[in-house]
């Protein structure tokens, strides 16, 4: 089974609607930094649509795409035009003025020859000029600090849910496991599993993906603040633009 298709169901009451509303609020305040109107953007592993769903009540026109057709049912009833594909190879017919990446998507992408195919498809969908915002995991957050984590317990009522995290015996790899237990009409529970894995990348390993794939690096931050990338920073943001050929 793909991930994210029964954890669709219930993801929502996973995570608060500030989360969200921080990312919009960043990316907003990057946008003025950079002073860029985007007539239209793409929201790569658009997930259920909560984040474009903001961006929709701002005005602005936005289009969502993810591998899961669960969650793309979700973002469907918030408004949201969506597409079903992978990350990697896309093709929509169609360019944009902003592509963005968030929630470090970009992470569950594995090899470097794939991020880097990542990188040059999302090039091919940008208008000249266009903008590439996306934020990604860092090495630093997924080799010292995930390890401390090793499993949570959500109980939603109806359902049950055991998030366990862990590490595989290669280094720069994060695992996480999800076991939801939901409620039947007869009061019973069915059990359903999902694993979810992440990479870690060095941050030269990035810029040089991004540089290959004809992007031009506007600035870099780290943790939702407006400041170079620090060693202990556990979220990396990337403000990239497609070079004018």
């Amino acid at each position: 089974m793909r991930p994210y298709q029964k954890l669709a169901e219930i993801y929502d009451k996973i995570t608060p609607d500030e989360f969200y509303a921080e990312y919009y609020n960043f990316i907003s305040e990057i946008l003025k930094e950079i002073n860029y109107k985007p007539k239209i953007i793409l929201d790569l592993a658009c997930g259920t649509g909560r984040l474009a769903k903001i961006f929709i009540d701002e005005g602005y026109d936005i289009e969502g795409l993810d591998i899961s057709e669960k969650m793309l049912e979700i973002a469907k009833k918030r408004g949201l035009k969506v597409y079903q594909s992978n990350m990697v190879e896309f093709n929509l017919g169609q360019k944009y003025d902003l592509i963005i990446c968030t929630y470090d998507s970009l992470n569950y992408i594995l090899q470097e020859d794939s991020l880097q195919k990542c990188f040059k498809t999302i090039s091919k969908h940008l208008n000249q000029d266009g903008v590439f915002i996306f934020d990604m995991n860092s090495d630093f957050k997924i080799n010292q600090i995930l390890p401390q984590y090793k499993a949570d317990y959500y109980d939603f009522g109806d359902a049950e849910l055991i998030w366990l995290n862990s590490h595989s015996r290669e280094p720069d790899l994060w695992i996480g496991e999800v076991i939801l237990f939901k409620k039947t009409k007869d009061g019973k529970y069915d059990r359903f599993y999902e694993k979810y894995i992440e990479r870690a990348y060095e941050l030269k390993t990035i810029k040089k993906l991004l540089k290959e794939a004809e992007f031009e690096i506007l600035e870099t931050y780290s943790d939702f603040e407006f400041n170079k990338i620090r060693k202990d920073a556990k979220r990396w943001f990337f403000i990239t633009k497609k070079k004018i050929k």
